[in-house]
């Protein structure tokens, strides 16, 4: 995720504004800065909230929680390329 910051970071322009799905409404404009850096915290939070979850649960298997992150991040993957593709749009890159 954060390789894919660095290359929205490199090809979009300075004044793009990047699309966020967290907050109070729905896809949130903020600007490149931001945008850039809100999607590896979440992804930093999700894997938090994970190894919390997964050394908290004392018996069970680990591999649920683990295929559940990956699926997680795999999404916030997803929805992080969406958002740099849509910024792009939007500023006629």
């Amino acid at each position: 995720m954060v390789c894919v910051s660095w290359y929205g970071w490199v090809t979009l322009p300075s004044d793009a504004r990047v699309p966020i799905h967290f907050g109070v409404t729905y896809n949130n404009f903020v600007p490149k800065r931001l945008g850039l850096i809100v999607h590896p915290g979440a992804g930093a939070l999700v894997y938090v909230i994970s190894i919390v979850v997964s050394h908290s649960a004392a018996n069970g298997s680990k591999s649920a929680p683990r295929a559940i992150l990956l699926i997680v991040m795999g999404v916030l993957l997803i929805v992080q390329l969406g958002a740099i593709r849509v910024a792009r749009r939007r500023a006629g890159a």
